[in-house]
């Protein structure tokens, strides 16, 4: 066909209206994209999108949510960046459809906040199962990582030789490397007989629940925190069963041997350093070096220099108390009633300690601390002499009802005995008359 002039006008018209068309279409987007972006409500192009929400609408936002601000967060984040890319959302499968950074937001939330999986959930709009899942396998994923590094990297810095360059020494027993406690944490009563319930309840807190013992340096970070063990394990055999960690700690390098010591018990132990505990350990230090208070025996009473050393000990042992007052502070998962899997308590446990040397390490333990810690130890005193007052009050009531219930039961067996001794007594009189006629 031939190309006329026509032709060429008509193609040149057609092409001019397609050029036309495409421009306006490249306006409509363009303005739409502008206003988007002038939108602060609606973050664009953004990797953490949950984050970055909680973050425009302030930092208390994100200082409510985690305990964390948004510094502080981004700052957990480059400790842990590299290892979230490399582990989520990657291989074969369904794939999450939130980011690293925006699952860590959401686990930092459920840890501070959780007692029941629905109430966070609903705080992202998210299905309460889907948010469990997501967030416990990200939490596995992320919790020996954090625990490398915020506690073994810790324990493996700060040697003794470290804390004593430093000044970091605990100021009445620089002989001591760290202090040693046991936390106890309220949780459901286990299914299954009496005799499997029994081994968690704590005779001192009148609950069921876990014990775990950690281990805190003169710095206020902790270098190592056990798994868990039923609440009426006493603190002595936890810390037998971590004989482990504390021999290793304890000892003392070639370097070591050479910076002075005049503690206590370096006669018995001249190979270890000390440790702090407090009255629970008891006759430790016939096998440790432990610097435990003097306890009064029955009928006698403490000397004035006996009682100034146990000052002196709880003056340097504060420190593991102010510590679980921040753990219990920051971290629900840790402090209130845990509801969760018993398998998971480990994981979830170790994770708040490792978050909560990050914490510390940005914001410096306090006095305060350890009076949260008391207040904490004090609602589940409360908590558990209510639980004995309502177990007693039901047991009376129980007692009362059957008692009750036995006295209906005499007087109506009463009546018919003597109901039916009439019956005999008349019966036999009618057969007397009737013999007698």
């Amino acid at each position: 066909m031939e190309l006329t002039e026509e032709a060429v006008e008509h193609g040149i018209a057609c092409l001019a209206q397609l050029d036309e068309a495409r421009q306006a279409k490249r306006a409509r987007c363009t303005r739409a994209a502008r206003d988007a972006a002038s939108d602060d409500n609606d973050p664009v192009d953004s990797l953490s999108p949950v984050f970055d929400r909680f973050t425009l609408s302030g930092g208390e936002a994100v200082m409510q949510s985690t305990n964390f601000s948004e510094e502080e967060i981004n700052m957990l984040w480059r400790v842990v960046e590299e290892h979230v890319v490399l582990r989520w959302n990657v291989g074969r499968g369904k794939k999450c459809k939130y980011g690293g950074k925006d699952v860590m937001f959401m686990m930092l939330t459920a840890l501070k906040h959780c007692g029941k999986w629905d109430v966070v959930a609903s705080v992202f709009k998210i299905n309460p199962p889907t948010f469990q899942k997501m967030i416990m396998k990200f939490t596995e994923m992320i919790s020996p990582f954090v625990y490398a590094r915020f506690v073994e990297d810790t324990n493996t810095k700060w040697s003794m030789r470290e804390l004593v360059v430093a000044g970091k020494t605990f100021s009445n027993f620089a002989c001591a490397r760290y202090a040693t406690d046991v936390t106890f944490q309220q949780a459901n009563i286990p299914y299954g007989l009496c005799e499997g319930r029994s081994i968690y309840f704590s005779g001192k807190h009148k609950l069921h629940g876990y014990k775990v013992e950690v281990s805190v340096l003169p710095t206020g970070k902790a270098i190592n925190c056990t798994s868990h063990h039923p609440g009426h394990v006493s603190d002595i055999e936890i810390f037998r069963r971590n004989q482990a960690f504390h021999s290793q700690n304890m000892k003392k390098s070639e370097a070591d041997k050479r910076l002075q010591d005049e503690g206590p018990l370096v006669t018995e132990y001249p190979d270890e350093w000390a440790l702090l505990a407090d009255k629970g350990y008891q006759g430790l230090s016939s096998h440790f070096r432990a610097i435990t208070p003097n306890k009064k025996q029955p009928g006698e009473t403490l000397s004035i220099e006996q009682l100034e050393e146990n000052d002196r000990i709880a003056h340097d042992r504060v420190l593991v108390e102010n510590y679980f007052g921040r753990l219990t502070s920051l971290w629900a998962v840790a402090s209130d009633k845990y509801r969760w899997s018993e398998s998971s308590y480990d994981t979830l446990f170790r994770t708040c300690v490792a978050l909560t040397n990050f914490h510390v390490h940005l914001n410096p333990l306090r006095s305060a601390d350890g009076d949260s810690y008391s207040s904490y130890l004090g609602c589940l005193l409360s908590i558990g002499e209510d639980v004995i007052a309502k177990r007693k009050t039901s047991q009376k009531r129980y007692r009362n009802r059957r008692e009750q219930r036995l006295r209906s039961m005499f007087r109506v067996r009463n009546e018919s005995s003597e109901t039916l001794h009439r019956s005999s007594n008349s019966s036999a009189e009618s057969d007397e008359t009737v013999y007698g006629l």
